[in-house]
């Protein structure tokens, strides 16, 4: 557990199923060619459904959020979730990041989240104020690249389809450390709790 005086940068999320990451990864190799350099892909295997990004963790609070997370996590349903279509944050004139979205039991993934937010501000995090949009965060676009360039990247993820996979129904809740390095994140599972 790589630390910086004893604080960790963490976040809480949903961990794939092998399938999905496998499927990612194929579609990331698809669009590759088509972005030619200007995005920085995120490892199919570091791809996961984030509740709540917490950031800068004091490591001994740890065993706390974990605690907390196993008593909120009691009696919660679990959502039957699928991959759906690619999209762009903010949009598709100015992509900055690059996303396979996911469809299926959102009222009940959306409930899921609000446990966790109603623990982590119990915990003393403060509240997200922007809606919960769940996706998977697959490519950020560098900061160089060009408006023509965003363009066609953006073209690129709207000829991109995802193939139809089975749906999925998470088992878990995971607290990870990211540890950002020069070759990109790098995610560790500091613990789970069943769902």
């Amino acid at each position: 557990m790589a630390e910086t005086n004893g604080v960790l940068r963490t976040f809480i999320a949903l961990p794939l199923p092998h399938e999905w990451t496998q499927t990612l990864e194929y579609v990331i190799g698809d669009l590759q060619d088509a972005t030619a350099g200007g995005v920085r892909w995120v490892r199919p295997s570091g791809i996961h459904l984030t509740l709540k990004f917490l950031g800068p963790t004091d490591a001994g609070t740890v065993p706390a959020i974990l605690a907390g997370l196993d008593e909120s996590m009691r009696g919660a349903q679990s959502p039957q979730l699928a991959l759906s279509r690619l999209g762009t944050f903010p949009n598709s004139r100015n992509p900055r990041v690059l996303w396979a979205g996911v469809a299926g039991d959102l009222d009940v993934l959306e409930t899921l989240h609000q446990r966790v937010e109603t623990l982590m501000v119990g915990l003393g995090w403060a509240a997200e104020r922007r809606p919960f949009r769940p996706h998977l965060t697959i490519g950020m676009v560098r900061d160089q690249v060009s408006s023509s360039d965003r363009r066609r990247i953006a073209a690129a993820i709207e000829r991109c389809s995802i193939p139809r996979l089975a749906a999925w129904r998470p088992n878990a809740v995971r607290l990870y450390q990211s540890e950002l390095t020069p070759r990109g994140a790098i995610y560790s599972n500091l613990g789970e709790v069943e769902i």
